[in-house]
C-alpha cells in the first residue's frame, strides 16, 4: 500500500495482513472464478468508449475512503451534507456529513484530461449520486458511474471485476483503499491509504493528507507512457 503523507513510495504496512493471508488461501479458487467470469462476454457493464475517450486508459476510482469521508454523526467540520429519504414505511431519513479528500477537485479535473474516468463504488446509487453530483456538478469530469449492483460478491467482499468493463485489461487501472476490491485482478489495482477524516479527528490523529498529490504523479507517468501494469508493479 502506498503512503503519501510523508513519502510517496513508502509501502510497508501490516494493516491488511489478514487480507494478504486470505488472498493466499483462496488464490486457486479465485483464479478459477476469474477464468470463468472472463468467459462471460454477454455481461459487460460499460458501453464502448465515447469518441472523446477513444483510446484512453480507463481509470476506475473508488469513492468512500478514497475520494471522500462520510459519517452520519453530525459534525461541524464537513464540506457538504445531504439527506436520503426513506425507501420503506416506518424508516427515517438519513443525513450524511461529507468531507472531501484534500485536492480531490484538482485531482479529478486532471484525471479527466488524461483518462476515461469511471467511479466504481460498492455504495448504493442514491447515496453515491448525491456525493458525485457535488464532486462533478457539471458532469464533465466523470465518464461513467458504477455502483454496488455492478460489483461481484465474493467471500464476504464486494469485488470490482474489471474483466466485465468491456475494456482491454492492459489499459485499466483501479484505485481503491481496499485490496479486496481488486482481488480478481491485483495487477490492475493500486491501493492507497484510507481517508477516514472523521475517525482521525475523533482520535486526535494527524489530519494532513497529501495522498492524491502523490497518486497524481504516478498517473502522470502512466499517461505519458500509456502503460498500466508494469508501472503499477513498481508500487505494489
Amino acid at each position: 500500500m502506498l503512503t503519501f503523507e510523508e513519502n510517496p513510495l513508502t509501502s510497508n504496512s501490516n494493516k491488511h495482513s489478514f487480507t494478504d493471508t486470505y488472498f493466499k488461501k483462496n488464490y486457486f479458487f479465485t483464479q478459477q472464478l476469474v477464468n470463468t467470469t472472463q468467459q462471460d462476454q454477454n455481461h459487460q457493464i460499460l458501453p464502448e468508449q465515447s469518441m472523446e475517450d477513444q483510446g484512453k486508459i480507463t481509470l476506475c476510482l473508488d469513492l468512500d475512503e478514497t475520494l471522500i469521508s462520510s459519517t452520519m454523526t453530525r459534525q461541524c467540520d464537513y464540506d457538504f451534507s445531504f439527506k436520503l429519504q426513506p425507501t420503506a414505511e416506518g424508516e427515517k431519513s438519513e443525513e450524511y456529513f461529507v468531507k472531501k479528500r484534500p485536492n480531490v477537485g484538482s485531482f479529478l479535473r486532471r484525471c479527466s484530461e488524461m483518462f476515461e474516468v469511471v467511479i466504481f463504488t460498492a455504495s448504493l446509487k442514491p447515496y453515491a449520486d448525491k456525493i458525485l453530483d457535488e464532486l462533478d456538478p457539471r458532469g464533465d469530469l466523470i465518464s461513467h458511474r458504477l455502483y454496488r449492483e455492478s460489483c461481484s460478491y465474493f467471500c464476504g467482499s464486494f469485488v470490482k471485476d474489471l474483466s466485465l468493463l468491456n475494456r482491454d485489461l492492459n489499459t485499466v487501472l483501479l484505485i481503491d483503499d481496499l485490496p479486496s476490491s481488486f482481488q480478481f485482478h491485483p495487477e490492475n489495482g493500486l491501493q492507497i491509504p484510507r481517508f477516514d477524516y472523521h475517525l482521525k479527528k475523533k482520535q486526535n490523529q494527524n489530519l494532513l493528507d497529501n495522498c492524491l498529490v502523490g497518486v497524481l504523479k504516478i498517473l502522470e507517468t502512466i499517461f505519458i507512457q500509456h502503460e498500466v501494469i508494469s508501472i503499477i508493479a513498481q508500487y505494489n
